[in-house]
């Protein structure tokens, strides 16, 4: 939710992104997780053997980033996001001189186990070293974790915002798929060149001061992202914050395997810090 303005000479296009990531081999390794991705995290239940497919890993400032989700013996899904590395949150700007600009997109790629099983086909990832609009809100240093349901490609042809491309951005899905007690005000606000429009809680107070929120994203008549946002004082805290339950629509166009809650965690072996997509449902299509 950068300025729209500069936003687009700042994202990194796909022609460009590709020397952010070292090109080692995608990963499929076995771990083990709770037995059932409806349950919380916190009960106690038996673990199930299930598979991990690891993206290639991204450059982030000192350290790394990549993406991974995880299966269950039977194919579904049990959770998709992020790791990042301990060096990444300490400096995740790096050297300026080879690094892209703050607020910039990084495209972090899915292994395509992903895309075979949930609705995301790739993943943005944004560090605002000073925050952004508005001003009081969300103004502090954070990530923005865009797990989009495009492509790369459709994604950058999203165009900025102005009187002749108002129509796409405020085409707004019809109201029973809209997520619950969600709102995006009308004209420029929250439209985002290569991002789209950004819909936020009606109880947007409820989650001030910030430190963590779930925002959606639509464009030209569709939901096309979902968006946990965190703020680096958060993360550096190592705060446990498992099972955030966020608002669904009543009815979705494009049938799939859909995300309920949204997890922020350590990993406890490598110190690495994770934010995830969990607890997923299966949606029948209701096309409009």
């Amino acid at each position: 939710m950068e300025n729209s303005c500069t936003l687009l000479k700042k994202i990194v296009l796909l022609g460009s992104f590709l020397f952010l990531y070292s090109c080692s081999q995608d990963e499929m390794i076995n771990v083990d997780l709770q037995k059932n991705a409806s349950k919380s995290f916190n009960e106690k239940m038996s673990a199930d053997k299930v598979i991990k497919f690891k993206g290639p890993q991204v450059t982030l400032g000192d350290g790394k980033v990549r993406s991974w989700v995880s299966v269950d013996l039977a194919g579904d899904p049990k959770e998709i996001g992020i790791e990042m590395t301990r060096e990444a949150l300490l400096n995740p700007q790096g050297d300026k001189k080879s690094s892209p600009p703050a607020g910039s997109t990084i495209v972090i790629p899915l292994h395509p186990k992903a895309s075979q099983v949930t609705p995301f086909d790739h993943i943005g990832l944004n560090w605002n070293p000073n925050g952004h609009e508005p001003e009081h809100v969300f103004d502090v240093p954070h990530f923005d974790i865009h797990f989009y349901m495009i492509s790369v490609e459709e994604q950058l042809a999203i165009p900025e915002y102005s009187p002749s491309t108002d129509a796409l951005f405020n085409n707004l899905p019809p109201m029973e798929y809209w997520p619950e007690n969600y709102f995006t005000p009308p004209g420029a606000a929250t439209a985002e060149a290569q991002m789209g429009k950004h819909w936020i809680p009606t109880n947007l107070g409820a989650f001030l001061p910030f430190t963590k929120i779930m925002i959606y994203g639509s464009f030209d008549g569709n939901f096309i992202f979902v968006e946990p946002m965190v703020t680096l004082n958060y993360l550096l805290l190592n705060v446990e914050s498992r099972n955030n339950a966020y608002s669904q629509p009543l009815k979705f166009a494009k049938a799939g395997n859909y995300p309920t809650k949204y997890n922020i965690y350590n990993d406890p072996k490598t110190g690495n810090i994770k934010i995830t997509l969990s607890d997923f449902i299966h949606r029948v299509a209701t096309p409009y």
